[in-house]
């Protein structure tokens, strides 16, 4: 049935569906306000703003009903009005107001009028906040204002303005002072943020930290003179990634990392490491190990260790590479360039012709083809590829998801006799984070007069350097002691000095610089105790070494069981890690709390109702006299960093 126009006034469901707004409402009650307003103006004392005389304009700030009463009191002024009526829509008054009197209007109640007597004496500081990626306008960001001992809290809204965006700009009262202490940001990324001593001579514009907040636990190693940056640990051990809305990763719990000889010296006795979290992971350690690996000079050794998609893992087995290793017959990117020279050393200059996209981690589509040359399918066939990964994030996998885009682990295609190019390996893996080498074995896999293959894949993995070897591995050449952990203790350390090379991503980190504040939270939970953990991180059994930001283990390993190197031979050393790793990201599983507990025989984090951590005599023990140091994750620090000279030296043990 179709209501005649006269009809429709009478059909209180048709006019509230027709005005979201609530604009008829307020006009139909806007002669009810007047009245009401008029008798408590007349019992309320505004001699002091009427004394001044007529106002120049009336600013009505306001939010829903509030705000359309100014628009109805704008529209029945009208342009000729003397008074300019101006309508806000906000919780908070717009930073161009200036030193105005305040008349805050309570519905029925008598308004209250604030008066301003004092002009513009005192100060305040107008901020507009920049965020990266794709909010721009940093909306959501909490922010706080610190002066002279007191403290404000703002937050940029999204959406707080009728039919509109409301400001996002900050207006923070001073006082007498001229400047704020400290501006501290906690942007919706998660990244927290500290400006200092910010002036409020003139409005400022402060844009969001670019920082890192996610890295592997890293490894430290003492020289005879100081700690050495050997790499990051266990990369692919992270739990509770989202890739999909139905599917989440499964983590590589362990990993072996090459140590070379050069970079580890004994010191009264023991061989010393420092393992540590340089950002805001948590850290899940349940085993710690150390091998000794001799073999002839000219020779190289490395661990079987690469990041694979899903099982199995590489093995970790120590893998030779001859004295015949040797570059490919040819290289090139992904136009066709030649890019051999960029391969023949690991000197940190990588092949990066591709083009990255928007989600951190990914790339357009690209290969890197080598021509191994001359080749025995008699003998084993093995690529030595030297590089790193700039790593995805749970946020990025889920980003790219939604925009249709999964990532391709490398492939390795092989160009048969007829030109045409045939996939041999499906996922070949990649280095598990910063500069490694990885083996990559092609034995049984090319087929015979094959020369040139090309790697695919749609990640940021950059290339140092490519050797192929074509030799036999003797067994004897190569001998393993594992060497007993000495002593294990945990503290907080502090944040050695990032240090990021031409190649984004390509980070070191100088351990003799180190801040004790930095731009990390904490998640909140139950964290092992500071002091000796050596029991937790002799076996693996899910009694983990929980640490966070900051944090790291000192690990003493004995070398009196280390034989006598033979006669041009060289020694260097495998790192062994196992555990689990949670990234404080908004698309991680769980990302701001300790629990859950993750253990060896889960399905999947966070585990379904029907799993559980293994809960006996021994692991309750452990948690109620291990885990009893409580974090509330509102640690007050500064989320700075403030660098300094420091000096460390391994622990001596006791006698």
């Amino acid at each position: 049935m179709t209501l005649a126009p006269q009809d429709r006034l009478d059909d209180l469901a048709l006019l509230e569906a027709a005005d979201p707004g609530g604009v008829l409402r307020q006009v139909a009650s806007a002669a009810a306000q007047v009245r009401t307003s008029a008798r408590v103006t007349a019992e309320t004392d505004l001699d002091p703003v009427i004394s001044a005389g007529r106002p120049r304009s009336i600013v009505v700030t306001g939010m829903g009903g509030s705000g359309i009463a100014g628009e109805v009191l704008a529209a029945v002024a009208g342009p000729g009005c003397p008074v300019q009526v101006t309508t806000v829509h906000d919780y908070r008054l717009p930073g161009w107001v200036g030193a105005a009197d305040l008349v805050i209007a309570r519905g029925n109640l008598a308004p209250i009028v604030l008066h301003n007597v004092g002009g513009s004496r005192n100060h305040s500081l107008r901020i507009t906040l920049t965020g990266l990626a794709d909010n721009k306008q940093g909306l959501g960001t909490k922010v706080e204002v610190f002066v002279n001992g007191s403290f404000q809290k703002f937050e940029v809204a999204g959406a707080s303005g009728y039919l509109g965006q409301g400001s996002t700009e900050i207006i923070a009262g001073l006082g007498q002072e001229d400047h704020a202490d400290v501006v501290r940001m906690a942007w919706p990324t998660g990244v927290p943020q500290d400006e200092i001593d910010v002036s409020a001579a003139k409005p400022v514009s402060i844009t969001e930290l670019d920082r890192r907040g996610s890295s592997c636990p890293v490894l430290f190693a003492w020289d005879g003179t100081k700690y050495q940056f050997v790499s990051d640990v266990i990369g692919a051990a992270v739990v509770g990634h989202w890739i999909s809305p139905t599917a989440r990763n499964e983590a590589d719990s362990d990993e072996w990392v090459k140590v070379d000889g050069s970079m580890l010296r004994s010191h009264h006795g023991t061989l010393s490491l420092r393992f540590g979290e340089p950002m805001e992971e948590i850290n899940y350690i349940d085993q710690l190990r150390l091998v000794a690996v001799d073999h002839p000079e000219g020779t190289e050794v490395y661990p079987d260790e690469r990041f694979l998609s899903e099982r199995p893992f590489a093995s970790g087995s120590a893998v030779l590479a001859s004295t015949q290793r040797h570059l490919p017959a040819g290289a090139w990117g992904d136009s066709g360039e030649d890019v051999l020279p960029l391969l023949a050393h690991r000197d940190h200059e990588y092949v990066r012709d591709f083009k990255n996209l928007s989600y951190a981690g990914f790339a357009e589509e690209h290969t890197l083809t080598l021509d191994l040359g001359a080749w025995s399918p008699q003998r084993p066939l093995r690529l030595f590829l030297s590089g790193f990964i700039e790593y995805f994030t749970a946020n990025s996998m889920y980003a790219a998801w939604q925009a249709g885009l999964d990532p391709q682990a490398p492939s390795v295609e092989a160009q048969l006799p007829d030109g045409s190019w045939k996939k041999i390996i499906d996922d070949m893996g990649f280095p598990a984070g910063l500069p490694r080498t990885i083996v990559v074995d092609l034995t049984g896999k090319l087929p015979p007069q094959t020369t040139r293959i090309r790697i695919r894949t749609n990640l940021q993995i950059y290339w140092d350097q490519v050797l192929v070897d074509n030799q036999p591995t003797a067994p004897q050449s190569i001998r393993q002691t594992e060497l007993p952990l000495a002593s294990a203790s945990l503290a907080f350390r502090g944040y050695p000095k990032q240090i990021e090379g031409k190649t984004p991503g390509d980070l070191t980190y100088d351990y003799q610089t180190i801040s004790t504040t930095g731009p990390f939270h904490w998640q909140r939970g139950n964290y092992t105790h500071y002091g000796a953990v050596t029991p937790l991180l002799q076996t693996k059994d899910d009694q983990f070494v929980i640490f966070g930001s900051g944090e790291e283990i000192d690990a003493e390993f004995s070398d009196a069981a280390l034989p006598k190197l033979p006669p041009h031979w060289k020694r260097d050393y495998f790192f062994y890690a196992d555990g689990f790793v949670k990234d404080m990201d908004f698309y991680e599983a769980l990302p701001f709390t300790v629990s859950q507990m993750p253990f060896h025989g889960m399905s999947t984090y966070p585990y379904p109702k029907n799993e559980q951590y293994p809960e006996t005599g021994t692991t309750l023990g452990y948690r109620l006299d291990w885990n009893d140091r409580f974090e509330t994750g509102d640690r007050t620090q500064l989320f700075q960093f403030h660098y300094a000279p420091t000096a460390s030296e391994p622990i001596s043990p006791k006698p």
